[in-house]
């Protein structure tokens, strides 16, 4: 098995003040303020985005305690919540705009939470591993049909309010769900059941298993 390190960035100028108030990190997760980097240890799970029941293409980084962990491709040793306070500590903005409804009535074509866009503070998500020469982008370990690159817009939607119902374990998720930390700005839940299944990993760009 290799160690795999998932790497959340983003840039100082759509950032609030620095958290003083910041608790010490898990040993599983980094706190990089100087570079503006949360660093969280995973491994990866080539065929889980494909797995038949449960929620496919849907779930890009899982807790190894959530819900949602069998069919995410990469299972994180750092928690949801974790993420989230540091995230908090490091002074990213939570958009908190999602209601549970987002994905609950998402079959409702009357309903106008599932086409809501997930907002707050953009972050871009790296993968590293021994060999793999530098940070890849999560967006270079996926493809999108009918896309020749994947559309992917992560922001940190917060949702902690949330994780009781939900309980996924979601840290970042590739639609905007209200169950998970970071979401899709790109593709609201309405996309989802309108479009089916979209997203995929590739196995020839993964790191070894």
């Amino acid at each position: 098995m290799v160690a795999v390190s998932a790497l959340l960035v983003w840039t100082a100028a759509a950032m609030l003040p620095l958290s003083k108030a910041a608790a010490l990190p898990p040993q599983s997760m980094v706190v990089d303020a100087a570079h503006r980097e949360v660093r969280i240890q995973a491994t990866v799970q080539p065929n889980a985005m494909a797995r038949p029941f449960g929620v496919q293409g849907h779930h890009a980084i899982v807790w190894k305690d959530g819900r949602a962990k069998r069919w995410a491709l990469f299972v994180s040793e750092t928690s949801d919540h974790d993420v989230r306070v540091a995230l908090d500590a490091l002074g990213a903005h939570a958009g908190e705009n999602l209601t549970p409804d987002s994905w609950n009535a998402r079959k409702d074509p009357k309903s106008r939470e599932p086409d809501k866009r997930v907002e707050g503070t953009p972050v871009s998500v790296f993968v590293e591993w021994r060999g793999s020469k530098g940070r890849v982008p999560l967006a270079r370990l996926l493809s999108e049909e009918n896309r020749g690159a994947p559309l992917l817009d992560f922001r940190y939607g917060g949702n902690e309010k949330y994780q009781k119902e939900f309980r996924s374990g979601c840290i970042v998720c590739l639609y905007s769900c209200p169950g998970g930390a970071i979401g899709n700005h790109a593709h609201p839940i309405r996309d989802y059941v309108r479009d089916g299944v979209v997203y995929a990993s590739v196995p020839s760009r993964l790191p070894p298993a």
